[in-house]
């Protein structure tokens, strides 16, 4: 896992995550198919995913560790726009400021961040801030990529199945096309049962 000074570095310099709102959460909810509502941003960094459901109807927490990347969220977010954005841990039992349960959860690669114990307690954070009918939205890297494993090595993302052990008990799992299977990436639009 990279720790809260290389992150606070990368928002500082060049993070390469960052851009603008990601492509899956666009056509979902530009489809209909993830219709406004309470949402939270699990690892929200600079804010461009929580900036675009705020946009879009969406009622908008922002939670993530690094400061930095919540400072130039801050400085992101339009006059028009209302979102609360929060520091937090995503592996604590709670998170100050957060209560409730939400209609939608987005994690673009944070759980596939953590390891062991860090990873299940991120896991029942998602099922604690949902309720039945959630949506999660989860992006990762998975199983190898390609390019990672012709250097002989294992990048850390999830392990296929991963996704079924940390929530297929509480949640029905579609794996979206996009990024396609083999490409090392996967996302996965989840709802509650």
């Amino acid at each position: 896992m990279v720790g809260r000074r290389a992150y606070n570095f990368m928002y500082r310099t060049w993070a390469p995550w960052e851009g603008g709102p990601r492509a899956e959460l666009v056509n979902l909810v530009s489809s209909g198919r993830i219709a406004p509502g309470r949402a939270i941003d699990l690892g929200c960094g600079s804010g461009a995913n929580s900036i675009f459901l705020a946009e879009h109807g969406f009622d908008v927490t922002g939670v993530d560790f690094s400061p930095v990347g919540l400072e130039k969220a801050r400085r992101a977010t339009p006059p028009s726009l209302s979102i609360e954005w929060l520091p937090g841990d995503l592996t604590a039992t709670s998170i100050p400021g957060v209560s409730g349960t939400f209609d939608l959860l987005v994690d673009y690669s944070v759980l596939d961040d953590l390891r062991g114990p860090a990873q299940d307690a991120m896991a029942a954070t998602v099922l604690r801030l949902s309720h039945p009918g959630s949506l999660f939205l989860m992006w990762c890297f998975y199983d190898e990529i390609p390019w990672w494993k012709r250097r002989g090595a294992r990048f850390p993302g999830l392990a296929v199945g991963d996704e079924q052990r940390l929530f297929g008990a509480s949640f029905d799992i579609e794996r979206l096309p996009e990024p396609a299977s083999g490409s090392g990436f996967a996302c996965f639009l989840m709802r509650r049962s």
